[in-house]
Formats: C-alpha cells, sequence, structure tokens
C-alpha cells in the first residue's frame, strides 16, 4: 500500500486486522535539538555577531560616565547616570539570549558567552564606572579583616559580626598567603565574581533536575537577572551563599535518592560507599565554616537538608540534621556568647514575631524621597512576580504529571526565617536570596516545563513573551540593584579623609559622622579609631535640618574631647535627603557653613568629602574607643561543663550513625529496626539534654 504524501506508511490489511486511519498514527518524536525557525549555524553566527556588537556597544558607552554624571544621579541611583546606549545595549543581550535558546541546535558556547556578557554587564556596571569600591560595609570587613592579620585575634563584643568570624580569617588567610597589599581591586570585582561562582554551584545543583537543557541554560540567567539583592559583595553573607551553594550541589549530587519519570529529578549519582564517606565530610566542613561565619545561613542549611530527608530526596538519614543543629547551637552557646550575653534583645528579639518582621523588612524600609520610595516598591513588586513566576512554572509541571519535590523545598524552604531574628529589617531580603536558587529554576520552567526527554520548543508566542519578560526583568534589575546607588557609592575623596584619620590616630581619634554612616569607615586601626554619631537622645539623623546652623558640629567635637574629627560626604547628605527627607541641597549649604566658621579647620576638603577638626584645641583626655575583651569569653555557668561533655559525646556519636547508614546504602532491614530503636532513644536524650543547656545558659545572662 503506498504512504500518503508526508505521511507515515501503512501495511496492507488483512482481514483479521483493521486498517488504523493515518490520524490515529502518532506523529514521529523529533530531538529537542532538532526544533528551531531556521538552521543552527547561520542563525548561531548572527547571533554571535550582534553578541559582540552589543557587548562592545555597552562597554564604550561606559566608559563615557564621568564623575559629574554619577554626581547628578536622581533617586533612581546608577541607572539616571547611564548612557541609554548602554541599556539598550544590556535590553538587546537579554533578546539574543532569548534567541539563542531557539536555534535549531543549542549552542552552549554562545549560550555561555551571552551569559557571561549578562553577568558583566548587570552585577559588574558600578565597577565598570565608578573608581573606588562601593559599599561601606565592605570597608568595614576589611578593617576586621586587617586587625585578624595584625594580632591573630577577635574582638567579639566590638561588634556582631566578631562572633562569627570566619569569613575575616578566612579572607585574612588568603591576603597575606597571595601577597595581597592593596585589597582594593577585591572588592572592586567581588561582586561579578561571587556571581560566577555561585553559577558553578548552580550549574551542578541542575544537573539533578529533569528539566531541558533550553530550561537549564534560562535558570542561569534568570538566576543572573534575579540577583539584585546586592548581598554578594565582599561579606559573610555573600560567603557564606557562596558555601550554601556549593552545600546543596554536594547534597544534591550525590547524597539524593534515585529519581524516575515524572518525579523531577533525574536517577542517582552512583558513588562508592568510602567516595559518600569523604563526600559527608566535604559537607559537614563546609557547614562548620558557615557556621563560624554567620548567624542565618546555618539554619537554612538544616531546613533544607531535614526538608530534603522528610520528602525523601536525602541518602542522609535525620541524625545528620540533628548533627547540623547541635553544632550550630555549640557555637552559638559557646563561642558567640561574647556578643549575644550583652545584646539578647537583639539577637532573639524577633523570634515569633513575623508580621513584625514583615513590617520592618518589607514596609518600613518603603520611606523617604518619593522617587526613591518608587524604587524599594519596584523591589516588592520584583521579588512578587519571581515568585509568581515559579508559582506558575510548579503548576506547568504539574499538569505534565511531574511531581517536583526538590524545586518546591528550594524555593519555599526559606520562608521559615520570617518566624527568626528580625535581622536589622534586612529578613525579607536574605528570604528571597536563598530562594532563588529554586525560584530561578521553577520560573525557567514556566517557559521550558517539559522533562528532558521528548522536551518541546516553546511556540513564536511563546518566545514573545519571554522576550519581554526578559527585558523587564534586566531594566528592574538595573533599579532595583543600583537604585541605592547615591549613597552607596564610595568616592576618592572620602577614602582621602579617612587615610588622614588613620595617619594621625596615635593614640587615638573619634570620627563625628551625619547621616547613616556611609562612607569607608573602619578599614584600618579598629582599636585606635572610633566612629560615633551625632549626639542625639531621640533623632537617628541628629544633623541639623538647617544646614547654616553648625554650632551642632561644634558641640559635638568638643564634647568628644581632643583628636576629634567631623566627617561630612556627598552620599552622606544623599542618604539625609532620601531616607529622613532632609533638603536637596543640605550637603553643600552645610560644607559652605562649616568653611566659613572660624572655630573649625578643615583639614581634608574634596569635593565630595569634608574632615573638619576645632580651630582651637580643646582640654581632655583622647578617647579610646572601648573594643571590649580579646577573643572568645565563655562564663562558666552550673551547666556549662555539661554541655561540653554532652556535645563531646553526641558530635562523633552521631557522626558515626550517619557513616553506618552511608556503608548500608541507607537501607534499614525489617530485622534491624530493633537496633534502630536502641539508638534512637538514648541519641534523643542526649540532644534534648543538650539543648536543654544551651537555653539554660541563655536564661542565666537573662536574669543577670
Amino acid at each position: 500500500m503506498t504512504a500518503p504524501a508526508g505521511g507515515p506508511a501503512v501495511a496492507a490489511a488483512t482481514p483479521a486486522t483493521t486498517v488504523a486511519s493515518v490520524a490515529d498514527v502518532p506523529p514521529p518524536t523529533v530531538p529537542e535539538t532538532a526544533r528551531g525557525l531556521r538552521p543552527g549555524t547561520v542563525g548561531s553566527a548572527a547571533l554571535w555577531a550582534l553578541g559582540v556588537l552589543l557587548l562592545a556597544v555597552y562597554l564604550v558607552s561606559m566608559g563615557t560616565v564621568t564623575g559629574a554624571d554619577l554626581n547628578a544621579m536622581t533617586g533612581l541611583g546608577l541607572v539616571s547616570a547611564l548612557p541609554a546606549a548602554a541599556m539598550i545595549a544590556v535590553c538587546g543581550i537579554a533578546v539574543l539570549f532569548v534567541l539563542s535558546l531557539n536555534l535549531r541546535v543549542v549552542r552552549p558556547a554562545l549560550l555561555l558567552f551571552l551569559l557571561l556578557a549578562t553577568v558583566l554587564c548587570l552585577h559588574g556596571a558600578a565597577a565598570l564606572v565608578e573608581s573606588e569600591p562601593r559599599f561601606s560595609t565592605a570597608y568595614l570587613h576589611l578593617g576586621f579583616v586587617d586587625y585578624i592579620a595584625r594580632t591573630g585575634h577577635t574582638l567579639p563584643q566590638y561588634d556582631a559580626r566578631w562572633g562569627w568570624p570566619g569569613f575575616f580569617a578566612v579572607a585574612a588567610f588568603l591576603f597575606q598567603a597571595g601577597g595581597v597589599h592593596n585589597p582594593l581591586p577585591v572588592l572592586q570585582w567581588s561582586q561579578v565574581a561571587s556571581q560566577l561562582l555561585c553559577l558553578a554551584s548552580l550549574a551542578v545543583i541542575l544537573r539533578a533536575i529533569d528539566i531541558s537543557s533550553r530550561g537549564r541554560w534560562l535558570a542561569l540567567w534568570f538566576f543572573v537577572v534575579g540577583s539584585w539583592i546586592g548581598q554578594d559583595y565582599f561579606s559573610p553573607q555573600a560567603f557564606t551563599y557562596l558555601l550554601y551553594l556549593f552545600f546543596l550541589a554536594v547534597l544534591l549530587g550525590w547524597f539524593r535518592k534515585g529519581g524516575g519519570p515524572g518525579t523531577g529529578e533525574l536517577p542517582a549519582r552512583g558513588a562508592r560507599t568510602g567516595e559518600r564517606a569523604v563526600l559527608l565530610f566535604v559537607l559537614l566542613g563546609t557547614f562548620l565554616v558557615a557556621v563560624a561565619s554567620h548567624q542565618l545561613t546555618p539554619f537554612v542549611m538544616i531546613a533544607a537538608t531535614a526538608l530534603l530527608h522528610l520528602c525523601r530526596r536525602s541518602l542522609l538519614g535525620i541524625w545528620f540534621p540533628v548533627l547540623m543543629t547541635v553544632a550550630a547551637a555549640a557555637w552559638l552557646s559557646y563561642l558567640g556568647e561574647s556578643y549575644w550575653s550583652g545584646h539578647l534583645s537583639e539577637l532573639f528579639g524577633g523570634l515569633g514575631q513575623i508580621t513584625g518582621n514583615i513590617n520592618s523588612g518589607v514596609t518600613d524600609r518603603v520611606s523617604g524621597d518619593p522617587t526613591h520610595q518608587d524604587v524599594l516598591y519596584l523591589r516588592v513588586l520584583l521579588s512578587a512576580a519571581w515568585f509568581g513566576l515559579a508559582v506558575l512554572g510548579l503548576w506547568r509541571r504539574r499538569r505534565r504529571a511531574i511531581r517536583d519535590r526538590v524545586l518546591p523545598v528550594l524555593a519555599f524552604m526559606p520562608f521559615f526565617t520570617l518566624g527568626m531574628q528580625s535581622y536589622g529589617g534586612e529578613i525579607a531580603l536574605r528570604l528571597f536570596l536563598f530562594s532563588l536558587p529554586g525560584v530561578c529554576v521553577l520560573a525557567a520552567c514556566a517557559f521550558y516545563p517539559d522533562a528532558a526527554e521528548g522536551a518541546r520548543r516553546p511556540g513564536r508566542a511563546a518566545t514573545a513573551v519571554l522576550a519581554v519578560a526578559a527585558v523587564l526583568a534586566v531594566s528592574g534589575f538595573g533599579i532595583a540593584r543600583y537604585g541605592n546607588e547615591t549613597f552607596e557609592r564610595v568616592t576618592g575623596g572620602e577614602i582621602t579623609a579617612m587615610q588622614y584619620v588613620y595617619a594621625h590616630d596615635t593614640p587615638a581619634d573619634t570620627v563625628v559622622y551625619v547621616g547613616g554612616a556611609e562612607f569607608p569607615l573602619n578599614t584600618q586601626d579598629t582599636e585606635r579609631v572610633g566612629y560615633q554619631p551625632m549626639p542625639s537622645p531621640t533623632d537617628p539623623a541628629a544633623a541639623p535640618v538647617d544646614p547654616r546652623d553648625d554650632s551642632a558640629f561644634v558641640a559635638a567635637l568638643r564634647s568628644y574631647g581632643p583628636q576629634s574629627y567631623l566627617i561630612i560626604t556627598q552620599e552622606e547628605g544623599a542618604d539625609l535627603e532620601f531616607n529622613n527627607g532632609y533638603p536637596a541641597d543640605w550637603y553643600a549649604e552645610a560644607r559652605a557653613a562649616l568653611g566659613a566658621d572660624p572655630r573649625l579647620k578643615q583639614v581634608v576638603d574634596t569635593p565630595d568629602a569634608g574632615l573638619y577638626a576645632l580651630a582651637a584645641p580643646v582640654a581632655g583626655k583622647v578617647q579610646v574607643p572601648d573594643v571590649g575583651a580579646i577573643g572568645p569569653v565563655i562564663t562558666r555557668t552550673p551547666w556549662t561543663a555539661t554541655g561540653v561533655v554532652l556535645l563531646a559525646i553526641l558530635f562523633p556519636l552521631l557522626l558515626g550513625r550517619e557513616l553506618m547508614r552511608i556503608h548500608r546504602d541507607g537501607r534499614v532491614a525489617a530485622a534491624g529496626r530493633y537496633r534502630e530503636w536502641m539508638f534512637a532513644v538514648p541519641a534523643a536524650l542526649l540532644v534534648l539534654g543538650f539543648l536543654a543547656v544551651v537555653v539554660s545558659r541563655f536564661l542565666y545572662f537573662a536574669n543577670q
């Protein structure tokens, strides 16, 4: 029998059979990489050329940005100072990435180039146009590193971050081992480097997810454009976030249970018992470094490990997250004591206050300049949009009978942090940060929901929608990420002013600041330079609203005694303007008034920063900053020794139990369930006893 033109051949019918119609015969399966709008070679060559051209346009146009352009920024931040050509080029690269996903043949090299170009354009924008590394907090962290490198000690009573000094110790070691004498370039490009390292771990995580290759590339790109939080600078949070993603990569890469059709996960990667034992120590070591470096990240790691176990997607037993909890509680109770013993309300004041933490993390942050308020509202809208895309992607996967468990855990598990400590009003930002690995993959599933086998390329309408979404995501990133740049950037004048302070800090100096301390403070000499806000019992922004009335500045310098300096910077003025409603010309008028006051002398004079001292010496003693005791201080309470003994028993006991589980590949024979209970009961009692000691230590200090 002759087949119809363009249709499959149909065998001749016999009397005992019925001939199936051509419509009942399924069309031939076309591999994912064989679909597309045009031949892959021609299309990829054109996209390569356009991508290189757009990147060149972006870099050339960014080179035209001047200091005057940056000084003229509005409440929208850095985007208001950038040339239109640069922003159009970035949006063009986003569209090219979407088009590259729909070539007939997937071109990894082209997609990788466009992905890296997006990282440079978005996360390297400030580094390309600003002469100094951004974020005054990064300079503060650099001062901590400097102190450890010089003394080998910590100052846990000086600042909360000193109670978790792991990041600073690692940075000090790397700077010394690498002979880095000028760490400012490291700070300048730390955000780009951090993003690249995050992408490497996320790529490993994606190897565990049953998703098409196009979906994986889109998930990586979504991670880049969704990382607008700005926590990837030189900080403990950026460091432990890298550890978190690496932890997930190892956990899902080598310790996940085998997936199958419809589970959303690929089959487990084979590994010998010895290899998994080594990787278990890698997991534990990564977690312990995070415990010593950050207050919040370890608890997100614990939650992820426990929930993956409960969802039956992890070969690790429940005792491993219990071991992690014991380790985190031990550090907090003992080595973190020097700080929290005097700050219990700060550390635990937000426990259980979900509504209050939402208000402090989101709604209370939307205030100040009307234009800048739009930036903050946009951040809330962007977060909601990303979570909305994630929910849509999860729904589309369910419609295809794919029952994901890992992705919902990664995307929505961090919500538990809403009931934890308030974390300085940033808990909502940290929540989105830790949700992003799962959110970006589920958001990619909104456009590419199919599993790897039989994946289909979306139609032209869906491609157009994705291109529009990509342009909106890139545009939103620029405003949300750099909307605070008017008071987050650091200028050369500010560094010059602080270098003068460090050159004259024998025996000590006091620096009086206005606004939100938006200048590179504490870069060095932590124990010799003290920082004090304008004295006021009620107003956090104690600088006078009328800049011509500089009597408050003179009084502040006299109150702090000899070797006191007043620093006033353009960024502090912007902070007062955008966050506290001060006049737009406050900085210029304050500088003019201070320069004309005969009671003051200006020791550093730059357009963006001024440093002032009293013209006539003031009597008194130079104030030396109180940095507190050196090193961790552990107070001996009635139950302290008991907790140490329990910890010494629990740690090897729980770790050994997990190693035995790995040796058995996670299986528990029916005959061995009795032995499981014989271990579980005493282990649980020991854990409860240790946690009771931790609680007793907190209560002991609360009653002092």
